[in-house]
C-alpha cells in the first residue's frame, strides 16, 4: 500500500469516531471525560431495535430496525409500519451521524426532571395554543369576555408561569384514551446490549427508562439496574431515526398536547372569572 493510499484508508478508519464527536457538539458539548462514550462505540453497534405500539384512540405497532452499512457511513433502516401487514416493509439508509446522536444522548449524565419540564416548556408555541384557545367555544365564560380570557392564556405561556403548567401537567393523572408505549435496544458486538423504554403519555414520552444489565455472572439474571432520565434529546434523537411516516415520529415530535392545552384554558378560565366577578 503506497502513502496515499494508507492515509486515505486511516481517515475512513477514523470517520465514524469523528461522526460521534461531532453529534457529542450537537448535544451539548463535549462534557467531562468520565460521562464520554466510548470512541468505537458506533463502530461496536450492531443493530437498534425500535418497537412502537399505540392502542388508543388510533391504532399503531411498528418495528424499526437499523444496522450498519459497508463502511459504517450509513444505517440499514427497514420500518415494519403495521405488524398486521408483515408484507409492508419500508428500506431507507439513515446518516450514521443519528446514530451518533442517540448513543451520545444515552452516554450523557440523567437530566433531572426540571431540566426536563424546562426544555419542553420552551418548545410550547403560544401564538399556536392561542389560536386554538380562541376556536374553542367551551373555554368562553360568562364572567370574562373572549378577550380576557386570551390575556389570562398569555400570562400563562411564558416564563415561570409555562414551565408551573408544564410541571404541573407530568404531575397529573394519566388518561384513559391514550395508550402508548416504546422500547428501544442497542445491540452491541462487545458490550451489553442498552435498553429503554417509556410507556408515558406525555409530551416527547418523558421520562425514560434505562435498564443496565447486571455484569455480575453470579447476579440473577433478570435483575437489571433501572434509571430514568428526563432527557429531551433522547426523544430528539429516537425520531431521527425513524421514518418521518410514522406514528411513532408524529408523538415523539409534539410541541404541546390536547391536555396540557386543557389545563391551561381551565387555569385561564380560574384566574379570569377571579379577577372579574
Amino acid at each position: 500500500m503506497n502513502a496515499g493510499s494508507a492515509s486515505s484508508y486511516a481517515r475512513l478508519r477514523r470517520w465514524p469516531t469523528l461522526v460521534l464527536l461531532g453529534a457529542m457538539v450537537l448535544l451539548g458539548g463535549c462534557g467531562d471525560g468520565q460521562h464520554a462514550p466510548p470512541a468505537g462505540g458506533l463502530q461496536d453497534v450492531r443493530s437498534i431495535d425500535i418497537h412502537y405500539q399505540y392502542n388508543g384512540r388510533d391504532h399503531a405497532d411498528e418495528v424499526h430496525r437499523l444496522q450498519p452499512a459497508a463502511g459504517r457511513r450509513t444505517f440499514v433502516r427497514r420500518s415494519q409500519l403495521d405488524a398486521r401487514n408483515p408484507g409492508a416493509v419500508l428500506t431507507d439508509d439513515v446518516p450514521a451521524q443519528r446514530v451518533a446522536e442517540l448513543l451520545w444522548a444515552l452516554s450523557a449524565p440523567a437530566w433531572p426532571r426540571a431540566r426536563g419540564v424546562e426544555e419542553v416548556a420552551r418548545r410550547v408555541r403560544p401564538a399556536q395554543v392561542l389560536a386554538r384557545a380562541s376556536s374553542d367555544g367551551a373555554s368562553m365564560q360568562p364572567a370574562c369576555t373572549p378577550d380576557q380570557l386570551q390575556r389570562q392564556m398569555r400570562a400563562l405561556l411564558h416564563g415561570a408561569a409555562l414551565r408551573d403548567q408544564v410541571d404541573g401537567y407530568y404531575a397529573g393523572p394519566t388518561w384513559r384514551d391514550d395508550a402508548p408505549s416504546i422500547r428501544v435496544v442497542v445491540d452491541y458486538e462487545s458490550a451489553p446490549p442498552q435498553v429503554l423504554q417509556s410507556s408515558a403519555q406525555t409530551l416527547l414520552m418523558l421520562p425514560w427508562v434505562l435498564e443496565q444489565p447486571q455484569n455480575d455472572v453470579n447476579a440473577d439474571t433478570n435483575a437489571n439496574e433501572v434509571s430514568s432520565t428526563w432527557s429531551v434529546p433522547i426523544s430528539q434523537a429516537l425520531r431521527r431515526l425513524v421514518p418521518d411516516t410514522s406514528k411513532a415520529y408524529e408523538r415523539l415530535g409534539q410541541r404541546e398536547d390536547g391536555v396540557l392545552e386543557s389545563r391551561l384554558r381551565a387555569t385561564a378560565r380560574v384566574a379570569c372569572e377571579a379577577q372579574h366577578r
